[in-house]
């Protein structure tokens, strides 16, 4: 198993200092973005679009969404410490092997996240037979809400980010992701009216993680075209597409490679295990650390790709 230890920083200064040579700090070992995000308009096709969420200013994140988002606590409160404790491979209880995209987007806003996100969750899971008994946007959303926060809407972000167990269920119960979105965008509505008032809404979305298809891509619409009338109603709103990520890395252009990864694939070969067997040579440099699910690695470009389309893809 290769060692997850920086080497100190002092001691990289020290061997510099005497052969003479410059130092070059490694960050996030080496995996970087390698594309830029396309920017688009709202009232149009899906694309990465921001109409008005500021980047600037933001004191509070308020994160909903699956496994992609979950820091391990799904209540608010405190996130457990992102390091992987003894032979577990779900770094304080996430699922992956470090801090989560959302977790880096607030670190670089300077913000304090409350998590609410929980591994499975889909948007409605009365839609969805296959995935009864996991939890969903409206149970994530009622707890935040049943909690009272006091929180001023112009320096509080909100993020949305579901769709990916919803697509999965539609193969087994059938298409009902049109329902699904319609329910995403009222769930918005609902904290965007009193008491919460939220403002600012960033909605993101990797449905096929790689894979695309018509029924998912009319999701993303969907979703999408909802943002434009609440951006009428005065609502700062953001989407985010990962699907272009994804197909840069998972396919030829630019590959794997030019992001600094060894391999496309999961570093873990099991998402149910409970310890490292099989960890693979390469696990700072893998694009999944479980099965489907993103590295820290992964997870700290996704948040660089998200900051991108805030600063530049005004809508």
């Amino acid at each position: 198993m290769v060692s997850r230890t920086w080497t100190s920083i002092v001691t990289l200064v020290s061997v510099a200092a005497a052969v003479h040579l410059p130092v070059e700090r490694q960050t996030n070992d080496g995996v970087h973005l390698a594309i830029t995000p396309v920017c688009g308009k709202l009232g149009g096709t899906f694309a990465n679009a921001n109409a008005g969420v500021p980047t600037t200013g933001i004191k509070t994140l308020v994160a909903f969404g699956d496994s992609y988002t979950s820091g391990g606590r799904s209540d608010g409160g405190t996130l457990p410490a992102a390091v992987l404790n003894g032979t577990s491979p779900r770094a304080g209880g996430r699922v992956t092997d470090g801090p989560v995209w959302a977790e880096g987007v607030a670190s670089d806003l300077g913000a304090t996240i409350k998590d609410y996100a929980v591994s499975g969750a889909v948007v409605n899971v009365t839609l969805w037979p296959s995935k009864a008994g996991q939890t969903d946007f409206l149970h994530e959303a009622a707890l935040f809400l049943s909690q009272k926060n006091v929180l001023d809407p112009a320096t509080t972000l909100y993020t949305v980010f579901f769709g990916i167990n919803d697509f999965s269920a539609s193969s087994t119960d059938g298409n009902h992701l049109p329902q699904a979105a319609a329910e995403l965008l009222a769930q918005i509505k609902q904290l965007a009216a009193a008491p919460t008032l939220a403002k600012n809404i960033v909605v993101l979305d990797d449905y096929g993680r790689g894979g695309h298809s018509a029924t998912g891509d009319a999701w993303k619409q969907a979703v999408f075209a909802g943002l434009t009338p609440l951006r009428a109603q005065g609502l700062n709103v953001a989407f985010v597409d990962f699907a272009p990520l994804w197909d840069a890395v998972l396919g030829t252009t630019p590959g794997f490679a030019a992001f600094g990864y060894k391999t496309s694939g999961a570093c873990i070969p099991n998402l149910s295990q409970t310890d490292l067997s099989g960890e693979c040579a390469t696990p700072l440099n893998s694009f999944y650390w479980l099965p489907g699910h993103p590295s820290k690695e992964t997870h700290r470009i996704m948040a660089d790709y998200v900051k991108l389309i805030l600063a530049n893809c005004k809508a």
